[in-house]
């Protein structure tokens, strides 16, 4: 399949962001614009199935959103969380926004564009003088919390230019470094303890400020190596959740991501066997099997390496997802969390935001190897 080529080329993600020229801040996050978007579906499998589902999705978000701007994990709507987080709610729901190239800037005769300014006019009164989002919720959520803030305020700024929200964002980002245990990772609390579920995360919030142009210190992504070798389970090709634990599809996914985005070459061996792996744990939406969280990572290293991966995933997520979305009532646009392996914890916003990212991977972030724009074909 031809793949036109784009107007602007990807940066290399593992540079520093000083080696970033103007001109390419914020290509990365390219695919979202009109045209390039549009490419993008044809050329990696997007189709207008899942584009109605991610309007519908949108659509959704946009009708639980608060009058004070920000959303809610508990509800008003079906099988909300057990616990409230309104920052983690609001980043996520604004990742999903932003994810289908809308921003706080731009047509407002667009009707999400006001969605997204309300949002994020309220949210960034929330961050404290650390650059901490985090303001509510059970203690084990901070760093999940800061991570979805920093990276949709740094794809945000990336995307738009805003200078206003260089602060806010760099300062979300050093306390991200600030924060990082001297083995490399985060968990629950500033400084201590580590796992990939957490750093995964924070990962991807750092890689995003790369995307922005923001400065994020080498040693950063230098600790973070460190610590997956620690988690690592057949030499790199799995990961665990702890060294003494065994490895699972979702720690594997989310190890993965992490090394295509600190460094790892395509044609690593470690990295195609591990892509293996994944593909022997395609999703399978039956009650209990289902698991939003690990299609979320797996989605995103199978994209990202394109070919027989890519091909083979994509095909089973783009059929089951808009298949199983609420198509009447009041929740239509939403997926019903029940049966997902942490849909009683995140209920429906959740396991929503993160099926609305899967079918927004086309374009929400170029293919970091790009072998089908290189080659004109995938």
């Amino acid at each position: 399949l031809a793949t036109p080529a784009l107007a602007d080329p990807m940066p290399n993600p593992t540079e520093s962001a000083s080696d970033f020229v103007p001109q390419m801040i914020g290509m990365a996050l390219s695919g979202r614009r009109p045209g390039n978007k549009e490419a993008l579906l044809k050329a990696y499998g997007g189709n207008a199935v899942t584009e109605a589902a991610v309007t519908l999705g949108l659509k959704w978000l946009k009708r639980q959103q608060r009058k004070n701007g920000l959303w809610s994990l508990m509800g008003p709507y079906e099988d909300g969380a057990g616990v409230e987080n309104l920052d983690a709610a609001t980043a996520m729901a604004l990742l999903a926004f932003q994810g289908a190239g809308h921003t706080h800037l731009g047509d407002r005769q667009n009707p999400f564009q006001p969605v997204v300014a309300k949002a994020w006019k309220a949210l960034l009164r929330r961050q404290d003088d650390s650059g901490n989002f985090f303001q509510q919720g059970p203690d084990h959520h901070r760093f999940y919390t800061h991570a979805q803030c920093t990276i949709a305020l740094c794809e945000l700024f990336g995307m738009s230019g805003d200078e206003e929200l260089r602060w806010p964002a760099q300062a979300a980002v050093d306390y991200l470094v600030q924060t990082q245990t001297p083995q490399g990772g985060w968990r629950y609390h500033p400084g201590q303890d580590n796992a990939p579920s957490v750093t995964g995360w924070l990962v991807m919030a750092l890689q995003s400020a790369r995307m922005a142009g923001l400065e994020v210190p080498s040693e950063t992504f230098e600790r973070v190596s460190e610590f997956l070798d620690r988690v690592a389970k057949y030499d790199g090709e799995r990961y665990a959740y702890r060294p003494r634990d065994g490895a699972t599809p979702a720690m594997t996914a989310e190890g993965l991501l992490c090394r295509q985005y600190l460094g790892w070459q395509h044609d690593e061996p470690r990295l195609e066997l591990g892509c293996d792996y994944l593909l022997e744990h395609l999703p399978v939406y039956e009650r209990n099997k289902r698991n939003v969280y690990y299609w979320y990572y797996a989605t995103q290293v199978c994209h990202h390496m394109e070919g027989h991966w890519w091909q083979e995933w994509n095909a089973r997520m783009r059929q089951i997802l808009p298949a199983n979305q609420e198509r009447r009532g009041r929740e239509r646009g939403s997926w019903d969390p029940r049966g997902d392996r942490r849909g009683t914890s995140g209920g429906r916003l959740y396991v929503t935001c993160l099926s609305i990212y899967m079918l927004e991977v086309y374009y929400r972030h170029l293919p970091i190897y790009q072998k089908g724009l290189v080659h004109g074909a995938l």
